[in-house]
């Protein structure tokens, strides 16, 4: 089974933050601490929700910039990226600039303007050159490579670029790779993924164990319940990625399914909780929060307690450590 990330086309509402939390608020995840954690600032969300997760933080992964629609060059850097190097430099914290496939005017990751980059030497040298400049003036320490919604025909293609930007980016420069999850070994292979191959050139490895519902494309459940989580992680590290470069991708964010059959929305975990109140139960099993409201919606929400869950797991696994989406609609990682 694979999961498909368009958290980007699915709306952000801000509509409830005056609202009340009731006294559902867990402790923040502390027992995170010790695992390194990549922590997304995305696009719009600001550098002010940084500072109350910094101390837990080695990294920042900044969202980003993405291909245009004919594959040969690639958007603007956010105007808010600079404000947001500026304040992880200002806690010794490390950069990654985010580079996608994802295209607005559709609302989702684009494989047709993947395949336009990786089928072309003269496009992959292009975009190649436009992300070194783009890290070396925006002060990025590093890229990591967000190109979704691939399969085998990307195979060869993903391979050479990664192995190019490797060899154009100064040796100082990270490279890291966000990939979707699959729970078989060979699964990752579908989706274009010659994993012996591109660990060469990739330092590190996001696996981005959420979005195994959402909604827009699934039925109402957890956004990365427990037992899929474990599934896809004993997968990918089957495909033989040395652990040490491996970190679990963990959701702090929620969904909702109307119960009139509307398409559902995106909430940070404060306004989860506000309107669940005390409808909200924690499931056991998924190690996520739920609740059911009056009207019929359904709410899943991933939190600091399904965070420092994840972090008991990847500590269990050996693996490197954790990646968290997004620090401006989860917890305060502490």
């Amino acid at each position: 089974m694979h999961t498909r990330r368009n958290r980007r086309s699915v709306l952000v509402a801000l509509t409830v933050a005056a609202l009340a939390v009731p006294l559902l608020v867990s402790t923040p995840a502390n027992a995170a601490a010790g695992l390194p954690i990549e922590g997304y600032l995305m696009t719009g969300s600001g550098a002010q929700h940084l500072a109350p997760s910094a101390a837990a933080l080695s990294l920042v992964g900044i969202d980003g910039v993405n291909l245009s629609s004919n594959g040969a060059k690639v958007t603007a850097t956010p105007r808010e990226a600079a404000a947001m190097v500026t304040e992880a430099k200002r806690h010794g914290l490390k950069t990654e600039l985010l580079f996608g496939n994802f295209d607005a005017s559709a609302g989702d990751f684009s494989p047709a303007v993947a395949t336009k980059l990786l089928s072309s030497m003269a496009n992959r040298k292009a975009v190649i050159a436009s992300l070194v400049s783009r890290v070396e003036r925006g002060g990025f320490d590093g890229v990591q490579v967000d190109l979704e919604s691939l399969d085998h025909t990307h195979t060869a293609g993903l391979t050479s670029f990664m192995t190019e930007l490797r060899a154009a980016l100064p040796a100082t420069s990270t490279i890291s790779m966000a990939l979707m999850a699959t729970d078989t070994a060979a699964g990752y292979a579908d989706e274009g993924y010659e994993l012996s191959a591109l660990n060469a050139s990739v330092g590190r490895f996001v696996l981005m164990a959420y979005d195994q519902h959402g909604p827009t494309w699934t039925k109402a459940g957890p956004i990365g319940g427990a037992p899929w989580v474990k599934s896809v992680l004993t997968a990918f590290i089957a495909t033989g990625v040395p652990k040490d470069k491996i970190d679990l991708g963990v959701a702090e964010y929620a969904y909702t399914w109307p119960g009139d059959g509307t398409d559902g929305v995106q909430l940070t975990v404060a306004q989860a909780r506000a309107k669940a109140g005390k409808r909200a139960t924690f499931d056991a099993k998924q190690q996520e929060w739920t609740a059911k409201l009056a009207d019929g919606t359904v709410i899943w929400w991933s939190d600091a307690k399904t965070l420092g869950l994840r972090k008991a797991l990847a500590t269990q696994q050996g693996v490197h450590g954790l990646a968290v989406w997004e620090l401006s609609l989860g917890d305060p990682i502490s």
